[in-house]
């Protein structure tokens, strides 16, 4: 079905409750639904098996105006349908849609204590991000939000901690635990050693980079956003490059296109080695994790030659890329990748036919077909299970277009299959590298972007190693973005784990979040708060404190060497 054909019938389904329509993009349909309708008009577009839900996004459209949306953004290809609810600025409500999908509890949850927006019949609505000592009706993602309002309040939670109800025990992991490598709480209840109910609460390294990202211009959010996840950092900055362009009528010169896709590429490479070592320890396989980690640092090494980082390699600007690649880099990125593939081709045997692991993956976390596109699960965890989900593949973008990928996927489902999908993709990977470097077009590495944005709204869609990433980006046609939403494809994959863990023995739980590789600070994304003296109550710094903490603190260190 073509992108005009998949809008066509969605403006047909949701024309019974839609009281306005517009195309903000030649692929996106905008359908004004009233808080009322907003459970039928979802209801229509699940019964009809149209696309999925991708994001639901807070808008504040300013105290001149005391008004909020909440954007429901559901994607099938390359089409985005965007069901815009009004709601007025205190005491906007709206219907939970968890129930008919159940990736939209976070998404719901994020929406009400961001921008106070009530959602009735939410399952849970204790706090997803915020800390539990932030103040009630104190919401940061508000234009006319107050740093000073912030300040922590008493509260009589007591902390997490486990025990027993009847014949079940709560166990509960983190949000400081040694087997985590990054801060989420989990509680599963068990009966003897069967997970019978699980949950998990997010938020302890939130950074505020929506709210950040209001503060700084066009160009300084390129740096900030690419420290969504250092892992990921590429993807983050290529996604918001995409869409700055968009709005400003900008597409980039071919050869940037391209040496955008090839270091997305050896990012993908770094990306799933990493995954692949922390899956292999959670498994008790040392071995292959010490093996995989050891490769990985040829690809570090090789996105240093290229850009001169090994994190956050800052590949983009603007229009572009800043960095080209010479003869003999080219030379070095193929011998790396000859030899990886190498080795990829060993790990992809291991994980199939070593009879230890496949004890701790064949069978294990079985997510069939139904049950990811229910869960709303993206990435190669939603392709293990034999989902078409991939937005290289839909919608491809940037040079994808000129260096198409094959589309990896499985059918069984379970944590053997999450192994090979992410092992044949780093093949494909391999060649996709090698096939830019022989055609690598001659260009410019820049076009001019302009310092304004023009006024607009776009959505910019890219596939991480770990899935689809969703960046909403509004200007206001000044320098500064009005909004730009983060939806990264952890957020989503959760559901499914939790899902997962339902049933299975309580040992097998870090093998399946492992599985789905997650990441916890690109969900994480307040306020800081310092304080210099103990005797005094904390501190709140603006941004403007904050950078010239940062200068003070490092000429401090140069005078001091």
């Amino acid at each position: 079905m073509s992108t005009l054909e998949a809008l066509t019938k969605a403006q047909a389904w949701l024309a019974p409750w839609a009281s306005g329509a517009t195309n903000p993009q030649p692929n996106r349909l905008d359908l004004v639904i009233q808080s009322q309708d907003l459970f039928q008009a979802v209801r229509k577009l699940k019964d009809e098996q149209w696309g999925y839900l991708s994001a639901i996004t807070g808008l504040d459209l300013g105290t001149h105006i005391d008004a909020l949306e909440a954007l429901y953004q559901f994607c099938s290809g390359s089409a985005v349908v965007t069901l815009r609810v009004p709601l007025p600025r205190s005491g906007g409500v709206v219907p939970s849609v968890h129930t008919l999908i159940p990736v939209a509890d976070f998404f719901e949850r994020e929406i009400m204590e961001m921008f106070g927006i009530t959602v009735t019949g939410i399952e849970n609505d204790m706090h997803l991000f915020l800390p539990d000592d932030w103040p009630d009706g104190v919401y940061p993602l508000l234009k006319d939000f107050d740093p000073q309002a912030a300040r922590p309040v008493e509260t009589n939670l007591e902390p997490p901690g486990g025990g027993m109800k009847g014949n079940r025990f709560i166990v509960p992991i983190g949000p400081q635990h040694p087997a985590l490598k990054e801060p989420g709480h989990f509680e599963f209840t068990v009966e003897g050693e069967i997970v019978v109910h699980a949950s998990m609460r997010l938020g302890y390294a939130h950074r505020g980079l929506e709210k950040a990202v209001e503060q700084r211009n066009w160009a300084q959010n390129l740096y900030l956003l690419e420290r969504v996840c250092g892992i990921c950092s590429h993807t983050h900055a290529l996604a918001y490059s995409l869409g700055v362009e968009a709005l400003a009528g900008v597409e980039a010169p071919p050869r940037a296109q391209a040496i955008r896709e090839l270091v997305a590429g050896l990012e993908r490479l770094h990306s799933h080695l990493l995954w692949l070592g922390v899956g292999a320890h959670e498994a008790g396989f040392d071995t292959l994790f010490m093996y995989s980690w050891r490769d990985r640092e040829t690809v570090m090494d090789l996105l240093e030659q290229l850009t001169g980082n090994r994190v956050n390699y800052s590949a983009n600007v603007l229009g572009g890329v800043k960095c080209d690649i010479s003869y003999a880099q080219a030379d070095a990125i193929r011998s790396g990748v000859d030899f990886l593939e190498e080795r990829i081709r060993h790990y992809l045997d291991v994980v199939t036919t070593d009879s230890m692991f496949l004890q701790r993956t064949r069978g294990i976390g079985t997510m069939t077909l139904q049950q990811a596109e229910y869960l709303g699960a993206l990435g190669p965890t939603a392709r293990a299970s034999g989902v078409l989900r991939d937005v290289r593949v839909e919608a491809p973008y940037g040079s994808y277009r000129q260096y198409p990928v094959s589309l990896v996927m499985d059918t069984a489902g379970d944590l053997e299959a999450r192994f090979k999908v992410r092992l044949k993709e780093l093949l494909i990977s391999c060649n996709g590298i090698r096939a830019i470097l022989d055609n690598l077009p001659e260009s410019e590495l820049t076009a001019r972007v302009p310092r304004r944005i023009p006024a607009g709204e776009v959505v910019s869609r890219v596939e991480a190693p770990r899935g689809e990433v969703f960046y909403f980006i509004k200007s206001n046609g000044t320098d500064i973005p009005e909004r730009i939403k983060v939806r990264t494809p952890s957020l989503c994959n959760w559901t499914s784990v939790l899902n997962q863990a339902i049933g299975r023995q309580l040992a097998d739980i870090p093998l399946l979040i492992a599985g789905m590789d997650p990441c916890f600070s690109c969900n994480d994304r307040m306020v800081l708060v310092a304080q210099k003296n103990k005797k005094k109550q904390p501190e709140i710094w603006n941004w403007d404190q904050l950078r010239q903490y940062g200068i003070d603190f490092y000429n401090l260190r140069r005078t001091n060497r």
